[in-house]
This record gives C-alpha cells, sequence and structure tokens, in this order.
C-alpha cells in the first residue's frame, strides 16, 4: 500500500461500525472496471469531514501532498496529530468531570485534585495522558457512564499505555533532544504511522458525535404561543476546511451562549456537552476595535492559563494570537476558574 493508505483504511473500517452509512464508499462496481479500487482520496477525505474539527485539520495536513515524504516535516506532523488526539480527549474528559462533581455525580479522586490545578496550568502530552487515564480510572471504579459512551469500553489498559508510548518519544524526538539519520526518521515515519492507526481505531465512535459552536440564539414567541422556542444558529464543526457550515436548529430549551458543544446528535441540541472554555470558537467575535485587530477567526484550544490569564492555540491559525481582547474573555477566565475550583474541591 501507498503511504497513507493503510492508515486510511484501517480508520474508515472502523468508522463504517459506528456509522454503517459511509459503507457505500467502500462497494466498487465490478462490472464497470475490473481494475476499480476504492478511493483513498475520498476515504481520506471522509475522515477528516466526520473527525472532530481539531482533530479533522491535523489529519487534513498529514494526507495532504505536501507529507507525502518520510522526513522530518511528516515525522513532526505525527506528533502533532497525537497530540491534539489527546488533548481532545482529555479536554472532552474534563467538560464532563466539571458537570458531574458539580452534580455530584461522581467524586474526584485525591489523585487527581491533589495535582490537577499545577499540571492544567501549563499542558504537555504527559498531562494529556495522566488526565485520561486517572479519569478514565475513575469512571470505571465508580460506575459512571461517559458522555461518549463508547470510551468506556475502548478505553482501555491498552489504550492508556498506546498513549503512554508517546510521551519519551515526543519529549526526545519531537523537541530534537536527539538526532536522527534520514534512515532513522524514515524507520520512525512507518512505525508512528502503525501506532497512530492504533489509537484512530479505538476513537473512531468519535463519528457518531456532532462538534458545533453557538454562534448565537434568539427567543420566539408569539402571542398565542404558550412557552417559547429557542433558536440556535449554529456552526457544524465537522468539516474538511474552516469555511463552516451554518445550521438553525430551534429547541423548547436554550444551550450555551458563544460555546462549543458535542453533541449526540443534531436532531438534539439538548442533550450536549459544553467543551467551553477549553475550547472556543473566534468566528462570532466582531473586530470592531483597534486592539481586536490581532484576533484571529479560529477554532482555539486551550493551552496554558498564567497569573488570571488564558493562552490559547489555534486549529488552522499557527502563529500565537493574543485572545485577550475577546468580548467574552472574563466569561473564559471565570469559566476556567470555575473547572478548576470545583474539580479540586
Amino acid at each position: 500500500m501507498k503511504l497513507n493508505e493503510e492508515l486510511i483504511r484501517s480508520t474508515f473500517d472502523m468508522m463504517v461500525k459506528y456509522r454503517p452509512a459511509l459503507n457505500k464508499y467502500l462497494i466498487v462496481d465490478e462490472d464497470e472496471d475490473e481494475d476499480d479500487e476504492v478511493d483513498y482520496r475520498i476515504l481520506g477525505d471522509l475522515i477528516i469531514k466526520n473527525f472532530p474539527w481539531p482533530i479533522g485539520v491535523e489529519l487534513r495536513r498529514l494526507f495532504s501532498g505536501s507529507m507525502r515524504q518520510l522526513d522530518r516535516h511528516r515525522l513532526d506532523q505525527i506528533f502533532k496529530t497525537i497530540e491534539r488526539i489527546m488533548q481532545f480527549i482529555s479536554f472532552t474528559m474534563l467538560a464532563q468531570v466539571w458537570d458531574d462533581v458539580e452534580s455530584k455525580k461522581i467524586e474526584a479522586p485525591k489523585s487527581l485534585t491533589n495535582d490537577f490545578e499545577k499540571r492544567f496550568s501549563v499542558l504537555s502530552m504527559g498531562t494529556y495522558s495522566w488526565i485520561i487515564r486517572m479519569l478514565g480510572k475513575t469512571y470505571k471504579e465508580q460506575g459512571q457512564e461517559w458522555f461518549m459512551t463508547e470510551m468506556g469500553e475502548n478505553f482501555d489498559k491498552k489504550f492508556f499505555e498506546s498513549l503512554d508510548f508517546w510521551i519519551p518519544e515526543r519529549n526526545e524526538i519531537g523537541h530534537y533532544q536527539i538526532n536522527l539519520t534520514s534512515e532513522d526518521i524514515e524507520k520512525r515515519c512507518v512505525e508512528y504511522e502503525k501506532k497512530l492507526a492504533v489509537i484512530l481505531q479505538k476513537m473512531a465512535f468519535v463519528v457518531k458525535y456532532k462538534l458545533i459552536s453557538i454562534r448565537d440564539i434568539h427567543v420566539e414567541k408569539d402571542r398565542i404561543q404558550k412557552d417559547p422556542q429557542f433558536l440556535h444558529i449554529v456552526n457544524l464543526l465537522n468539516s474538511g476546511d474552516s469555511d463552516f457550515k451554518s445550521k438553525e436548529m430551534k429547541n423548547n430549551l436554550y444551550t450555551d451562549s458563544k460555546s462549543v458543544l458535542l453533541l449526540k446528535s443534531l436532531k438534539n441540541i439538548d442533550v450536549f456537552l459544553n467543551l467551553s472554555p477549553l475550547i472556543i470558537d473566534t468566528n462570532t467575535e466582531v473586530l470592531d476595535t483597534t486592539d481586536k485587530f490581532d484576533i484571529k477567526k479560529d477554532i482555539f484550544m486551550y493551552t496554558k492559563y498564567r497569573s488570571g490569564h488564558l493562552m490559547y492555540i489555534g486549529t488552522e491559525v499557527t502563529e500565537k494570537c493574543d485572545l485577550r481582547s475577546l468580548s467574552n474573555y472574563s466569561i473564559l477566565v471565570n469559566e476556567y476558574e470555575s473547572m478548576v475550583k470545583t474539580i479540586v474541591s
């Protein structure tokens, strides 16, 4: 198989398990062309579109034409993809823990609360792995179900070990602490692609869920209507590019303004997991003052908290951005501090 094809095929096959409708892309009409084969470009594009945007955009880079050589650029992108996967998983876990501790559905273990505030203030791959393993064990021991229910079954000891593998590799190779020959890099590209495939297969269930951002919420009620309805204008963050599709969703209940939500289904917006302030969308920000001109429109991931300030990293934007001039920045800081206080208390 050519570069990426084994990774794409094994991941897509597992996606079909959770979304059987995707199986149609694996069907080849042998009557039309004996040499007809599955188009891996289409499968790769579908993987990108069906995974949540923060992961999908890294896979888009990995599958791109500029990453077709077994070189340092490809090796670095594999590391970036793994790190973004771990970041997204740990953020979804923490978002639920925040809710569940607050509603007293679970009790955060001392092994988490004692070190959480310090370790989570500056993120690393080791911190992501620690959070995923710690919370996976906690929910299993306390018999609590995850929002993405498949995590309970798929995130087992072997999965945790597959994540732990990357930490020393990232520290040495990813941060250029050792010199690699061209031959070493080629071998690692092949080896790491296979290990990445294992992780993607284990979390292929995420294609069942939808990531959205709330652009606006309008209240609708006429004179005769007894109860109001809430019109949510949202962006769909499962996409092959950053030109996100917009959708209107009407419901008797309202969600949280200017937030990034994980849904079980687009048919039911009142069942959601709010991932903000860990994941935010700046696309709705109006750049109406000069101090906002440095803000980039993107989906941002939390990366650091220091002296009352939150710092984020873009998913498509690669340069550093200061987001302190966001109109809802103080709300994001308050939410972050509330989350930490809830978890450690």
